[in-house]
């Protein structure tokens, strides 16, 4: 599966709202969760993805709450909202945005610290749970791309650009470790 980016000739779908799920269309989830799966599995360890990364317009991420690939999880039809006022500044990395000219990007984005979000999982059972952290970074992120909003494009982001690959993953390395220090496991 390859992921599209916001200089492919398929862009257009990273700017598009998507559609929700239907309860006649968990297969459907299943099936965008597998090649959600796929995709990511060669930028792995890594924090999420979303169904229009793949091309997909439907309403479903993975996401991961310490970048462990053994902690991602379905979501489908998710919502959220703030859990209190606070907000956290981080670097955010986004496979969309790995041009092909070789230019690399990063948004630093005010996000909320804590939210309470609702969705389905797989089963078609609904979830209910408070993310903070990394966890409700991530969420907000992969959240953003079923709004047809891609990081860069944010009118809170703070953008940074590398010319080179290993420039990017040098200064990426750092903003693992200072996520790394949010990591927290979700509470029901």
């Amino acid at each position: 599966m390859k992921i599209i980016t916001i200089d492919s000739p398929l862009q257009d779908i990273l700017k598009t709202k998507t559609e929700e799920i239907q309860e006649n269309e968990l297969w459907l989830a299943q099936e965008i969760y597998e090649k959600l799966l796929l995709a990511l599995k060669p930028y792995l360890p890594a924090a999420g993805l979303a169904a229009p990364q793949i091309g997909m317009s439907k309403s479903v991420f993975i996401f991961s709450f310490d970048r462990d690939p053994q902690n991602l999880e379905a979501v489908i039809n998710p919502k959220f909202v703030p859990a209190g006022n606070a907000k956290i500044e981080g670097w955010e990395g986004c496979l969309s945005v790995i041009l092909s000219d070789g230019i690399w990007k990063l948004a630093k984005i005010p996000r909320y610290e804590a939210i309470q979000v609702t969705y389905l999982n797989l089963a078609g059972e609904k979830i209910e749970k408070i993310l903070e952290g990394f966890a409700a970074k991530v969420f907000q992120h992969e959240y953003d791309h079923l709004q047809g909003i891609v990081n860069i494009d944010r009118d809170d982001a703070t953008i940074q650009t590398f010319d080179t690959k290993e420039n990017m993953l040098q200064f990426m390395s750092q903003v693992k470790k200072e996520d790394s220090v949010h990591y927290k496991k979700p509470s029901v």
